[in-house]
């Protein structure tokens, strides 16, 4: 699947995705949104997780689907993971120095539901340092990207 953020000229930018088959879906993004869904992209590939947003979008979801009520009741427990796991990346980002493996997977325990937090793997330093990595060069490709311009990766990425 291709994934492909444009940045807005005057307006939000959109997220649109190319599934294999051809078939298509996109939205408009708050200006919170492509960092926090490049950081979704890189927590996917790193933890090989295709039950997730992107993995589900692959499979025939539409972005739209994500915000129906009732949806987060359909969610996969890899995707409710990944929402937990990309929330806790999204704050570290306001930390000055990054969390500690022990700090990053204790934040994702306590935001998980109860019900959930037997069944979460917590995640190790090499996973953390890859996703930060993948996350830092997607952001820096973002911000450099000109206005009105694409930035397209591919879902799986293929090196990981």
């Amino acid at each position: 699947m291709f994934i492909q953020l444009k940045k807005g000229r005057d307006g939000p930018a959109t997220l649109a995705c190319v599934r294999d088959d051809g078939t298509r879906t996109w939205g408009k993004e708050h200006p919170f949104f492509p960092v926090h869904d490049l950081t979704h992209c890189a927590v996917e590939n790193v933890l090989g997780f295709d039950q997730a947003f992107f993995g589900l979008i692959a499979t025939g979801w539409d972005i739209d689907d994500f915000t129906k009520p009732g949806a987060s009741r359909k969610l996969p427990f890899q995707a409710i993971v990944a929402e937990h796991v990309v929330g806790v990346f999204d704050r570290e980002r306001a930390l000055r120095e990054p969390m500690t493996a022990a700090e990053f997977n204790e934040t994702v325990l306590a935001s998980l539901p109860p019900a959930q937090r037997d069944a979460f793997r917590p995640l190790h330093d090499g996973q953390l340092s890859q996703v930060r990595e993948l996350r830092n060069a997607f952001e820096a490709r973002w911000y450099a990207l000109p206005s009105g311009a694409t930035m397209e990766l591919t879902f799986p990425l293929e090196r990981l």
